[in-house]
């Protein structure tokens, strides 16, 4: 005879029948618009706030000598040289196309050091200040769990890394038959049914991609070149 289940009495359960049961899990909640772009400082944000800041000061001072400045051709009179690229002003009766001045190499990373800089210092200047705030009323100032978020994502960039090293040796189909199942396996996804729409995704994604768009892979392949010569071009050309 079997021991009777004990769980079923109110005295075996690991909790007190007389008191409410509380999940530690929060409920779900509905997602609205309004939330996506709802920004809030956390913990975390002071630190992420100075690489920002020093990567677009890094970039203001690789722009002097790695977009072109150095060699620009700019006259004298800087004014009426910018009018008559934008097109504003004639020079010797010539009357130039509007946004030439766009095609010098320097000109798109000044712009976008023009809105990157300031906004990124502006932005390190509050977090500060949210930083400084949370010290004075002695809140959690910790970055360890969020920055361990970070480096975890790490774990996918690898995955990614080696996804790209194994194309050239099993081939498009058969590396993306493997990232496609693993990764929802070590998401948790682990059922037969999930298993199954992992596979068949995958299978959807190089008919699209491979078959019928032709994105081009490496022209020798370990795992083909053990094929028959027939079977061998196939896999090349539509896998």
């Amino acid at each position: 005879m079997t021991k009777p289940d004990l769980m079923l009495f109110e005295e075996a359960l690991p909790y007190e029948a007389d008191g409410s049961f509380k999940s530690e899990c929060p409920p779900d909640k509905k997602v609205k618009i309004e939330d996506l772009f709802k920004f809030s400082r956390r913990r975390g944000d002071v630190q992420v706030s100075v690489v920002a800041a020093a990567t677009a000061v890094f970039f203001l001072f690789a722009f002097w000598t790695q977009t072109g400045w150095e060699s620009r051709k700019l006259p004298d009179e800087l004014g009426v040289y910018l009018a008559h690229q934008l097109g504003l002003v004639e020079i010797d009766g010539r009357v130039t196309r509007f946004g030439r001045i766009l095609k010098q190499s320097w000109v798109v990373p000044m712009l976008c050091l023009v809105l990157l800089v300031p906004t990124a210092l502006w932005n390190l200047r509050a977090s500060l200040k949210e930083h400084a705030w949370r010290k004075r009323f002695l809140l959690p100032t910790d970055a360890i769990f969020e920055l361990s978020k970070y480096l975890a994502a790490l774990e996918f960039v690898f995955y990614f890394i080696v996804y790209t090293l194994l194309v050239p040796v099993l081939g498009y189909l058969v590396s993306t038959l493997l990232l496609g199942l693993y990764l929802p396996w070590r998401l948790g996804y682990r059922s037969r049914i999930w298993l199954m729409r992992s596979f068949l995704s995958s299978i959807a994604v190089v008919v699209v991609f491979r078959t019928l768009l032709q994105i081009k892979t490496p022209g020798s392949i370990w795992l083909y070149d053990q094929l028959p010569t027939a079977i061998r071009g196939f896999m090349l050309t539509y896998f």
